[in-house]
């Protein structure tokens, strides 16, 4: 009896009839956006074009020139003073595979009751300090690192006050040189 015993489980476990298996599932979406990356820049004042003073002269008329290329001021017919400085912008972006600047100069510097010839001069550089070279029309073209890359790019300001005579009114004369980019 005991054969039978052991025998019979393993026959009723295989006479049972199958149980059904109730399959489960999910629908998961999946989605990229692609998007190119989109260049972009912008103008940082780092310095005022400033000529610091002049003397005016006893007679005739005089100048001060401050150089775009290099920083340096130099006078004529005037004594001057002070602390010039060369006037700079960065130019900063990303992206960016071309670039064109434009710039517009004052045609003199005002102050109430008198006016001053002005005629300006700029140049570039990719060293904020060193290798500047002169630009000579209103634009410049340049080229940069393209997508992935970042690049900065240096702009002066210098050029010629002239002018300077005695019967010009005493005080600060002021103008506005105004630069702008477009990146591609």
């Amino acid at each position: 009896m005991q054969l039978f015993r052991f025998t019979l489980p393993i026959v009723l476990l295989t006479a049972l009839p199958a149980l059904p298996l109730r399959a489960q599932s999910a629908s998961v979406a999946v989605a990229i956006e692609l998007t190119a990356p989109v260049p972009s820049c912008s103008f940082t004042e780092q310095s005022s074009l400033d000529y610091g003073s002049a003397e005016k002269p006893a007679s005739g008329t005089g100048s001060v020139t401050i150089s775009a290329a290099t920083g340096t001021r130099s006078v004529s017919g005037v004594s001057a003073g002070g602390s010039p400085s060369v006037g700079q912008a960065s130019l900063s972006g990303s992206n960016v595979a071309s670039y064109s600047v434009s710039r517009s100069f004052p045609g003199s510097l005002t102050r109430s009751g008198g006016s001053l010839g002005f005629s300006g001069t700029w140049a570039h550089s990719t060293s904020s300090g060193s290798g500047y070279t002169a630009i000579s029309s209103t634009s410049y073209n340049g080229t940069a690192g393209g997508i992935g890359t970042s690049f900065t790019r240096y702009f002066r300001f210098g050029g010629t006050v002239s002018g300077i005579g005695m019967s010009d009114p005493s005080g600060s004369y002021s103008g506005t040189i105004t630069a702008s980019a477009t990146c591609n």
